[in-house]
């Protein structure tokens, strides 16, 4: 193996500046805008106003796919709202959720209170006593049988449970609350409302015209893996759909991500929800429906991974990063995953013994980056070529019966088809799987 040279460093920095995929800060300098050029378009703004204008408590849904910047948006869309005053608690309930096994409602509100406790004791001070709500309600899990730990420390304070914790690592307990919460939900419902109410009151210190706002962020992450596959979807439609009265919070303006898969599942959903329409935050528009390049969009992403290396244009040519981008779907961590696989394929062809080494990303390399993502998508069955042609074709989720609806959750949970939002929402099959259907 040769000794790095004057590039490799180069190489390895511009990596590691692109496999960062925390969310960024809307005033972080790696920031990008994507949609606020239009307003009118922009579903953050929308979700801002909704709240904004908002007398009582409500609840809105985003969706749009794993790794498209959501997260990115819900810390803009926190920033608009503290500056308008309110209170915002965000939450990534990752931390909380098991994200392939069905969801109950028992055991989602009971993540959803870890989750609020955690940001109330931790980020706003905000620790709940002896005879508080939240020691009601974990004693209430007590008497339930839900075995929960120490609910008291040696000052008089209730401090939080790993409940949370728990239920994001332990299948068997998560299993075992939602077998003993089944017949239990109205009190679980009261006492967690109960706390709310008081985190709420704790929250606004006296100033009614403050809002508070719950942000529960990657929700999207949630998807069917293998057996529990349909269990998990339906789990997700009866949570949202059945029992959406149970997810309007008291006093509170939540905002739930939700997977794609949801809305073709549960028709009308927002009407069950209190009438605020699902907002979508779709793939960056890097083709229009015919097909051709969309320009625009195609600059976004430059501009994406200019903001963090500047020298890219070292390593790959405009021309390929649009390639690239256009093989992405839009997707900006499979626009990642590519480039970074680009430049480790310049890497590996830089280890030969050969003199005059390569310095540039060739069009074999980039030719193999995405043949990778493309291989993963296989196999495909004849059944689903056929339906994905209809979505390619048509650029609607073309449905022929409700009997193919499991098929599309299915092809929208493995990001094989994309939303976007040109003008108006419209679906087409990831560019990776485009190449499958002729």
């Amino acid at each position: 193996m040769n000794e790095p040279d004057e590039i490799t460093p180069q190489l390895k920095a511009f990596h590691k500046e692109i496999q960062n995929s925390k969310p960024l800060e809307a005033d972080s300098p790696l920031y990008v805008p994507i949609l606020q050029q239009n307003p009118a378009a922009d579903p953050i703004l929308q979700l801002f106003q909704r709240i904004d204008f908002a007398e009582s408590e409500s609840v809105n849904l985003l969706t749009g796919f794993r790794g498209n910047g959501k997260s990115t948006e819900l810390l803009r869309l926190k920033k608009l709202l503290e500056g308008q005053g309110h209170v915002v608690i965000l939450t990534n309930m990752q931390q909380y959720v098991m994200m392939t096994k069905p969801l109950e409602l028992g055991d989602f509100l009971l993540s959803m209170i870890a989750a609020l406790v955690n940001e109330a004791v931790n980020k706003h001070g905000i620790k709940p006593i002896k005879g508080s709500p939240l020691e009601r309600l974990w004693l209430f899990l007590t008497e339930t049988n839900i075995e929960i730990g120490s609910i008291e420390d040696e000052e008089n304070v209730v401090i939080g449970s790993n409940i949370g914790i728990r239920l994001q690592r332990d299948a068997n307990f998560k299993k075992q609350v939602q077998e003993k919460l089944r017949g239990n939900l109205d009190g679980l419902v009261q006492k967690a409302q109960e706390y709310i109410l008081e985190l709420v009151a704790a929250l606004k210190a006296g100033d009614g015209d403050k809002k508070i706002v719950l942000l529960v962020d990657s929700l999207e992450q949630v998807r069917g893996v293998g057996d529990d596959a349909q269990s998990v979807y339906d789990s997700i439609v009866e949570l949202f759909s059945g029992q959406a009265a149970n997810l309007a919070l008291p006093q509170l303006h939540v905002v739930y991500t939700v997977p794609p898969f949801l809305i073709p599942s549960a028709p009308n959903i927002a009407r069950n929800l209190g009438g605020n329409p699902v907002c979508i935050w779709p793939n960056i528009h890097v083709c229009k429906k015919d097909g051709a390049d969309d320009s625009a969009g195609l600059e976004i992403m430059q501009a994406i991974i200019q903001r963090r290396y500047q020298d890219w244009d070292k390593f790959y040519s405009q021309t390929q990063l649009f390639q690239l981008a256009a093989s992405s779907g839009g997707d900006i961590r499979d626009f990642f995953r590519l480039v970074r696989e680009g430049l480790l394929g310049l890497s590996t062809a830089r280890m030969s013994s050969d003199a005059d080494k390569p310095t540039k990303v060739s069009d074999e390399i980039l030719k193999r980056a995405i043949t990778q993502l493309t291989n993963e998508f296989q196999p495909i069955p004849e059944n689903d070529r056929k339906q994905l042609q209809r979505i390619h074709t048509s650029k609607q989720s073309a449905l022929e019966d409700m009997n193919d609806l499991p098929t599309l959750t299915r092809f929208l949970d493995a990001n094989m088809i994309m939303n976007y939002l040109n003008g108006e929402p419209w679906y087409d099959v990831h560019p990776a799987v485009i190449r499958f259907l002729d």
